[in-house]
């Protein structure tokens, strides 16, 4: 063994003891940061699992819990997809201007599918986001990002098609103000007459009627409700405000920040936004929209799961209503079954939460389920024209995107 020199024998052992105990004892520091660094990253999350096949604070559609779960994209992962994104973005740039296309067959393919498309099939836009879809990384997470400035969003955000949650975008503005106190105290007296008396949804009667009830309330009864102010009284249980001017549209006017991504005024490339105001555990049923959709939450949070458009063969649209598609696999706080809907095995859903001051920018094309967790408020606007994942691909969309919003 080795002889420290001028140490006693007796010494020699000691400090031997104590340097193993010291070795330990630093071994275990590093392996506490080091699980304390993985559980606050995301890279493992600690997750108790509940009915239904979601953690027990998430509902229905997410992939099955675990005790513990190594989550498919961390941090990290979920910025190199992101990155993906963008350099397929650059991708689609170059076929677009006649240069050296990409190696792999799916750039020609989509082309090719692209323009087999009918111009005078109603849903021809849907299947150009189909089919531009496929060109995309699959996310299994959604990335948080600070709001980009107009150039990035233009140039890379919005034509890559991805759903991304900003942060700050409204911080500061008037929109801040925009507390219960504020909402009763400057618009409680407004009277909203179709008021649901449960979700946003397609359940109808053997007739084919609705029979959500529908009922009149005053806003600033229903923040006494959602606020706990006072118990609910008959037929004001579950009641959920969707798709409606709870803020005037002259006051919207002077308070609203409208997304800063384009130069033209708001009057001409985004429709006017609509308020939805609910109760914990009130969900819109799955669906997708027509349009590039911003969504504010204000008050509460709200949990989202996604799909991407690659999945919507395997959600069972059957229903329609109006200009929107749903989801009959969608249509509840409960795990599709999938002795009835299959095919949703196959898909690939994104669950997070949005909080109050974050927007999420939901392109065309996502399937979306939406519950609210808390008492919520939550104001959602489209902008017009076709979706921006397609205006790389025709001169055409491009145009109708410039006409509306430049």
């Amino acid at each position: 063994s080795t002889k420290l020199v001028g140490m006693p024998a007796v010494h020699i052992n000691t400090f031997r003891l104590t340097l193993a105990v010291s070795l330990v004892g630093a071994w275990v520091s590093v392996l506490t940061i080091l699980a304390a660094y993985l559980l606050y990253s995301g890279r493992y999350t600690l997750v108790s699992t509940s009915p239904g096949g979601g953690s027990a604070t998430t509902y229905g559609h997410s992939r099955p819990a675990m005790s513990i779960e190594e989550e498919d994209a961390g941090p990290e992962r979920e910025s190199e997809a992101f990155a993906a994104g963008i350099d397929t973005m650059a991708s689609r740039w170059r076929i677009r201007s006649n240069e050296e296309a990409p190696a792999g067959p799916e750039y020609a393919s989509t082309r090719e599918k692209l323009d087999q498309l009918d111009a005078r099939d109603p849903r021809v836009a849907f299947k150009q986001v189909e089919a531009l879809s496929a060109l995309l990384p699959k996310l299994r997470n959604i990335s948080r990002i600070e709001t980009p400035t107009p150039e990035a969003f233009r140039n890379y955000i919005a034509p890559m098609g991805l759903p991304v949650i900003m942060t700050g975008m409204f911080q500061g503005t008037k929109m801040s103000n925009w507390g219960w106190k504020y909402l009763r105290d400057r618009w409680g007296d407004r009277v909203f007459h179709n008021t649901r008396q449960g979700n946003y949804s397609t359940k109808s009667n053997v007739s084919g009627k609705q029979y959500i009830g529908r009922v009149s309330v005053r806003l600033s009864d229903f923040i006494d409700i959602v606020t706990g102010v006072r118990k609910p009284r008959g037929g004001e249980e579950g009641l959920y405000i969707t798709k409606q001017d709870v803020i005037p549209p002259e006051d919207l006017e002077k308070e609203f920040y409208y997304p800063p991504f384009y130069p033209d005024t708001h009057k001409t490339c985004y429709l006017q936004p609509s308020g939805w105001i609910g109760v914990p555990k009130t969900f819109t049923q799955g669906h997708i929209d027509s349009k590039d959709n911003f969504v504010y939450q204000i008050i509460g949070e709200k949990q989202w799961t996604i799909f991407s458009p690659q999945d919507y063969k395997y959600l069972y649209y059957t229903q329609k209503r109006g200009t929107l598609e749903w989801s009959s696999a969608l249509s509840s706080l409960d795990h599709p079954d999938l002795n009835k809907f299959p095919l949703y095995a196959k898909t690939s859903p994104i669950t997070f939460v949005l909080k109050p001051g974050e927007v999420l920018y939901l392109p065309r094309g996502w399937t979306h389920f939406v519950v609210n967790l808390t008492p919520t408020f939550m104001i959602n606007t489209w902008r017009y024209g076709p979706a921006a994942i397609t205006e790389s691909w025709s001169e055409k969309n491009k145009e109708e995107i410039y006409r509306r919003c430049y």
